[in-house]
């Protein structure tokens, strides 16, 4: 995919997730935020270029108001020096006052508690020249529920986001969002209770049994973790479990994985961004887990905890785990009924709800049971302000603190024009008129209109040299499926043509064959011998109209309408084909090459750190193959980059013999 097509607006579905505004990530406060909201920054567009702390001091409000939210939006870029092309580690965290000063007479501060671990991507795509989909505003916004902590977070508080990279870097902008009213629960106190890092074999001297006496007055609890595993060893071997025991009895187990790398909002990445690790995935949280403790605890006296990391018969050399566990003690329950409408994911713009966006079908949105009582039934009301209801009867079973994702069924659009708010709120919960807090019922959500597409075109699939992980189909707004491919010949090009009826559709193109953690790939990649594919659609007659990102993970999905199409694509888009391959490659690296008009053609392959490795320049060049040698450059990972005067297409080629 070249950055011709994408500053034309020919991969919109790319280039609107990372083109972002102010404007549009002001409006994800505006989700959650009424009259009632206060925003507080701490760190303002800080550079993260080498390991270490950054730290910004923030005023928050006073402590004397009740908070029903708090939300923390870190926000994430490249440094104003480039991206690192390595996964690093991240933290957030509150400081506290030691009450010592040092050898200048300057006042200590200690970690205190962690609020976000987020683990950069591989920044090799995302230096801002405009290629796979990245601009040179690129941002991604991670969100975290910091509620809990809000009694900490008064007046002038430090903090600090620490950076485990080596390299330069990335940049970090940290707000909150303070939403009056009632939280679920009142907290009482937050203790750190394992917080660190430390090889494998030494988790059982380091996460050591914990006393802790639990006052009469702490009506509920839970145990917030967050862990992940690194090293060859740790990152990458599944079946490692994490233990909560009260006692010597063992209340919870949970195994630390992610099995979905391959399917992250922020993609593509430069490095092995699709393999499967030890609860994290690069450009992504480090997950953090709640685990109730309310019917386990003891008031009033001594409670001994334990948090073991365990796998049966494991004897890593090379393995070790960040881990943050914190113990968090609540007055009892706020409400008896209290049923929330907590996210919308579709339709959306929100980064991390991505791969379901735009879209022309089913809402998709997520409730939450903050009540006391169990939820079990709720009518769930959506559509556009000032058009027709839909109404959906849910049936399920959520404890207090329990979520569920439920898609919806699909809506009428009435505007391709007007961007009418789209609303969701839960009504009726458990048969009742109302619950006992109505302001966290419904929410409302931004979002982009979908492509047009013209009614007759045809999908050109070429595929790579394993065709049995590859496969698309299409579906109309019902979900029924109207076509599907699978079963193809390796590196051959499927021509299939549709005519299709107006409406809204998907396509949706997998590689999921093989082993998951590790074939889940894209039809190209740089770290595997699959070869080169590509899924592009063409009007019929005419030209390319739609490129697909073929470093696409697991899955890539695209909704379409089919309408009244006035714009003629074919008029309006280049057909500039770029072929890198073999990758990995040898001793020859072979570029295929097809533009609309005579340029003079620049290749260049630099390492990581952007020093030139080979340049070769072609002048008046419109179709055909060249070859560049690269017999004297050293095995290692490169970026190939194809430049003519208006286009700049970067890719990663391993070199391996």
């Amino acid at each position: 995919m070249d950055s011709k097509l994408e500053f034309n607006n020919l991969n919109i579905f790319y280039m609107n997730k990372y083109i972002l505004s102010l404007i549009v990530l002001s409006f994800s406060f505006s989700i959650f935020s009424q009259e009632d909201t206060t925003f507080v920054q701490a760190h303002d567009y800080v550079d993260l270029d080498w390991n270490g702390n950054y730290d910004a001091w923030a005023v928050f409000p006073d402590g004397t108001q009740s908070y029903r939210k708090i939300l923390m939006h870190y926000d994430m870029r490249c440094s104003s020096s480039g991206c690192s092309g390595w996964d690093y580690t991240t933290k957030i965290i509150i400081l506290k006052d030691t009450g010592q000063v040092d050898e200048n007479g300057n006042t200590v501060f200690s970690n205190d508690q962690t609020l976000a671990n987020v683990v950069t991507p591989y920044g090799t795509y995302m230096q801002g020249n405009g290629t796979e989909g990245f601009s040179p505003n690129w941002v991604q916004r991670y969100t975290y529920d910091v509620t809990d902590f809000a009694h900490l977070l008064v007046d002038s508080v430090k903090m600090r986001a620490f950076y485990g990279g080596w390299s330069t870097g990335f940049n970090v902008t940290l707000n909150f969002e303070f939403i009056e009213g009632t939280p679920p629960r009142n907290v009482l106190n937050v203790q750190n209770l394992w917080s660190g890092s430390g090889s494998y074999a030494s988790m059982s001297s380091v996460l050591t049994d914990t006393v802790l006496f639990i006052p009469d007055n702490a009506k509920n609890s839970a145990m917030r973790v967050t862990i992940s595993g690194h090293g060859q060893d740790g990152e990458f071997t599944s079946g490692v479990y994490y233990h909560i025991k009260l006692d010597e009895t063992s209340l919870y187990s949970q195994e630390i994985w992610r099995d979905d790398c391959g399917e992250v909002a922020l993609y593509p990445q430069g490095g092995t961004w699709i393999y499967d690790r030890a609860n994290w995935c690069p450009g992504d949280k480090a997950t953090t887990r709640k685990h109730e403790l309310t019917s386990f605890l003891s008031t009033g006296q001594d409670n001994v905890l334990d948090f073991d990391i365990y796998k049966p018969n494991w004897n890593p050399p090379e393995a070790s785990y960040i881990y943050d566990v914190q113990l968090i003690t609540y007055e009892e329950p706020n409400f008896n009924l209290d049923a929330v409408m907590e996210d919308i994911i579709a339709p959306s713009i929100k980064q991390d709800h991505f791969r379901f966006n735009p879209t022309c079908s089913n809402p998709i949105v997520k409730i939450k049971n903050q009540g006391v009582e169990t939820l079990t039934t709720a009518y769930i009301v959506y559509g556009f302000n000032g058009f027709d209801t839909n109404t959906y009867f849910w049936e399920g079973d959520l404890d207090f603190g329990e979520s569920e994702i439920i898609e919806l069924p699909p809506i009428q659009w009435y505007s391709w024009d007007e961007n009418l708010s789209f609303y969701a709120r839960i009504n009726m919960p458990n048969g009742a008129p109302e619950d006992d807090y109505l302001v966290n019922d419904v929410l409302y959500s931004d979002y982009e209109f979908v492509a047009e597409y013209p009614n007759t075109f045809a999908m050109w699939f070429k595929t790579n040299n394993v065709p049995n992980e590859s496969s698309y189909e299409l579906r109309d707004n019902q979900g029924n499926l109207i076509f599907s491919k699978t079963g193809m010949a390796a590196n051959t090009l499927y021509k299939d043509t549709f005519d299709l009826e107006p409406g809204c559709y998907k396509f949706q193109i997998l590689d999921t064959g093989g082993n998951q953690g590790w074939n889940e790939d894209g039809l190209s990649w740089w770290a595997n011998n699959d070869g080169s594919g590509y899924a592009r659609l063409r009007e019929v007659p005419g030209g390319f109209f739609k490129y697909y990102q073929a470093d696409f993970g697991t899955e890539l999905t695209d909704f379409f309408r089919v309408g009244e199409y006035s714009v003629t694509l074919s008029e309006e888009l280049s057909e500039t084909l770029i072929e890198i391959y073999p990758n990995p490659a040898k001793n020859l690296l072979k570029i295929d090459l097809e533009f609309q008009t005579n340029h003079d053609v620049k290749i260049l392959i630099t390492d990581l750190t952007g020093k030139i490795i080979s340049q070769n320049i072609r002048p008046d060049f419109i179709k055909g193959e060249l070859i560049i040698d690269l017999a004297n450059i050293q095995n290692g990972l490169y970026n190939c980059s194809v430049i003519t005067d208006l286009e700049v297409h970067n890719q990663s080629v391993l070199i391996l013999r």
